[in-house]
């Protein structure tokens, strides 16, 4: 079940994010890791879904370093439905309104 969420997670990532995202091959468990494009921030957008009611882990929380400022972690632990794919959708806007605002 976890396969089949991850790889909808990651086609839906692939769909809805900017060019330049690029997502991780979990081989188990229930997070995928998404590169951003270099100029967004991954705490910044963490501020924005909080204020869409979405959370994500940011880069930053899993590093001592700033190597991974334009990562994200998502879960896909929970079964896919309407609500899960809209904050994906959601996701994916808040990421390019972030590549506008860098530029």
């Amino acid at each position: 079940a976890y396969s089949q969420q991850a790889n909808l997670m990651k086609a839906m990532v692939k769909r809805f994010f900017p060019d330049g995202t690029k997502t991780s091959e979990p081989m188990g468990g229930y997070v995928l890791w998404v590169e951003l494009p270099a100029e967004v921030d991954s705490m910044r957008l963490y501020q924005l879904a909080l204020e869409n009611g979405i959370t994500v882990g940011p880069g930053y929380m899993f590093s001592t370093t700033p190597s991974y400022r334009n990562f994200i972690r998502l879960n896909y632990s929970y079964p896919w439905n309407d609500r899960v794919e809209a904050a994906v959708i959601t996701l994916g806007k808040l990421v390019a309104s972030c590549m506008r605002t860098a530029a």
